[in-house]
């Protein structure tokens, strides 16, 4: 019957292990927003180049999107040829360079925002660890208590059920 001992001697490294934790948490949170914060910047500079790309260059808006269907890891450099579109001029090779530099810069940009997932999912991955470490704790505390009510009841029939009356005639 020394539940209480043994549970609180379990408890002891918990304090450390959450400090741990959520130590851990706040830094990823605090590199996270940073890389979030220069990410939205990149991207609304990204964008505002890209419109004003387009405005000036001779080539109508469909000739001149960024392929964003484009794998990341597919990164050679195709030349796919659009039937719609036979009737435009052959794109020149500065104009070829410029749209590249544009994909380039967008497959960077995709990138950087699944690396950024990476790390959200790591936070939350940490958040988890430290729910079910505290839920291993809870558990084993309402295994314990049910445990020594069974052993108040065998050594003492009817005792539990007349303590917890007092203690709900305290508590109102």
């Amino acid at each position: 019957m020394h539940y209480l001992e043994d549970y609180l001697e379990l408890l002891d490294p918990l304090p450390e292990i959450m400090r741990e934790k959520l130590t851990l948490m706040r830094e990823n949170d605090l590199k996270i927003q940073a890389e979030f914060a220069q990410l939205e910047e990149d991207t609304s500079k990204f964008l505002s180049n890209y419109r004003q790309y387009q405005q000036q260059s001779s080539l109508s808006p469909t000739r001149s999107k960024i392929n964003t269907y484009r794998s990341i890891t597919n990164t050679n450099d195709e030349s796919i040829t659009d039937s719609n579109h036979t009737n435009e001029p052959q794109l020149t090779a500065e104009q070829l360079a410029a749209q590249q530099e544009k994909q380039a810069e967008y497959d960077k940009l995709v990138e950087r925002h699944r690396q950024l997932i990476k790390a959200t999912t790591t936070k939350i991955n940490l958040a988890n660890e430290s729910h079910d470490i505290v839920e291993r704790y809870y558990k084993k505390l309402e295994n314990d208590l049910n445990k020594f009510k069974m052993e108040l009841e065998a050594d003492y029939s009817g005792i539990t059920e007349t303590l917890e009356k007092r203690m709900f005639i305290l508590n109102n």
